[in-house]
């Protein structure tokens, strides 16, 4: 990863702060990633999965780069290198020193599903009105999101970060670097269990936000369609609420009726939106960021303006028109709740003998709860009367397609994606419609590359 610094003298500043050393020295970026260094830049040399940055210096990057950071002795020897006692934890006290000169209103969004693509909205609805700063993508680790934030320009009205979570206390930690004053959680489901004790584990880790939006006496956007997000009564904090499922009432904000399929239309509060995506999915992170635009103040013709041009990011969600067969690329990632969402809003195209596909690979990170998991999406799709046919890739996949028994429905499962490929060649001029989903890990979306 690498970020352009905008704000050098600021950035310079803190670093004085921090290694307690006058930094004199020209610097434009910095770089966690050897491969993406460019001239002039910091490198931050960081323990990663399989390797340390330390391996990757060597008198060429050393002559490239600014100066170097590191938390390890290094065999060369220059006055360029700058040792410190941990290099990821010093990212974050940098974030943390330069958070200090923005005095942007800081927005943070959490949650299972909907993240990217709700932040993603609602940044185009601010930048119609005010300077706005953001994360870009998913960049909402540990690393990540401190190193999001020394991009960002001082300046900035509004500052939108995506914030994650890997394991217990990491939003916590997030929340502390990027201070948010006003907050969402999208949703929470059962995903990215690996690093958390259990789902209530995970519950507990994404609700640190609003716990982070109470003691900064700010302001907590509530879903209250999800079940999973458990206010505390007994802790005051302003709340503007919203759903998709619910009639209007005194105790709601904002209230969405649902979703108007053949005419891309979604009405919130009475105002109504033409929206480019006909998905629920889709219809859910525009109310989400639509709660929070509207009550900043955006123009509801701004809105629309941004509705009429907007476009997801490949993999969540994209409609294909490809040789006569409507290809939803739904491949960014997957877990039990946006797998069931995600194949639900295909009941709206079965019409005049449409025949539908379903191709699904693993749900990863689900630690022991995923045989259980999987036989639950498989009992969920043998209750459907609107897919004609299921394909199953992977080896937790097996245990899905074991659990669809409908006669209706054809099924077929692959260990791997190749054996799929070529088997699925033979079928695609059967369906009119596929829909494809599975987990980042699986790598799906080169699937649609092989077959059209």
């Amino acid at each position: 990863m690498r970020i352009k610094i905008k704000n050098r003298e600021i950035v310079r500043s803190c670093l004085k702060k921090m290694l307690s050393k006058n930094i004199n020295k020209k610097f434009n970026g910095i770089s966690i990633d050897s491969r993406n260094l460019e001239q002039d830049d910091i490198f931050i040399a960081t323990k990663g999965d399989r390797y340390h940055g330390n391996e990757f210096v060597d008198q060429k990057l050393l002559d490239k780069a600014s100066f170097i950071i590191s938390d390890q002795m290094l065999e060369i020897d220059s006055d360029k290198i700058h040792i410190v006692s941990n290099s990821k934890i010093f990212i974050k006290d940098l974030a943390v020193e330069f958070r200090k000169f923005l005095n942007a209103k800081f927005i943070g969004i959490t949650g299972t599903n909907g993240k990217t693509s709700t932040k993603e909205l609602l940044v185009r609805f601010l930048e119609t009105q005010y300077n706005v700063s953001y994360s870009r993508g998913n960049y909402n680790s540990t690393i990540s999101l401190p190193l999001s934030i020394l991009e960002f320009d001082t300046d900035s009205d509004y500052c939108v970060l995506e914030i994650g979570a890997s394991k217990r206390g990491e939003i916590k930690t997030l929340c502390d670097i990027a201070s948010p004053s006003y907050g969402l959680i999208t949703n929470i489901s059962e995903a990215h269990l690996s690093g958390f004790n259990d789902f209530k584990d995970l519950i507990n880790t994404k609700m640190d936000l609003y716990r982070h939006i109470v003691e900064r006496d700010g302001m907590y956007f509530l879903n209250k369609d999800d079940e999973n997000i458990k206010i505390d009564k007994n802790l005051s904090v302003d709340m503007v609420s919203f759903s998709y499922d619910s009639d209007f009432s005194d105790d709601l904000d904002y209230c969405a009726d649902m979703l108007d399929i053949d005419k891309s239309v979604i009405t919130i509060n009475s105002c109504l939106f033409k929206v480019p995506y006909k998905t629920e999915a889709f219809a859910r992170n525009f109310l989400a960021s639509y709660s929070i635009a509207d009550f900043i103040g955006i123009n509801k013709k701004n809105i629309q303006k941004v509705l009429d041009s907007f476009t997801l990011p490949e993999g969540r969600g994209d409609i294909l028109d490809i040789g006569g067969v409507k290809i939803i690329n739904d491949t960014y990632n997957a877990n039990l709740d946006s797998m069931i969402k995600g194949i639900s809003q295909l009941s709206a195209m079965k019409k005049n003998n449409i025949k539908i596909a379903v191709i699904i690979a693993d749900m990863l990170e689900l630690s022991d709860s995923s045989v259980e998991i999987h036989k639950k999406l498989g009992t969920y799709i043998n209750s459907l009367d609107f897919i004609d046919g299921v394909y199953g890739i992977g080896d937790l996949m097996e245990d899905t397609v074991a659990a669809i028994d409908n006669k209706d429905i054809q099924k077929k499962y692959y260990i791997n994606k190749d054996l799929f490929v070529s088997d699925f060649k033979k079928d695609v001029d059967n369906y009119d419609v596929v829909y494809l989903k599975g987990s980042r890990g699986m790598s799906l979306d080169t699937v649609i590359k092989d077959l059209f």
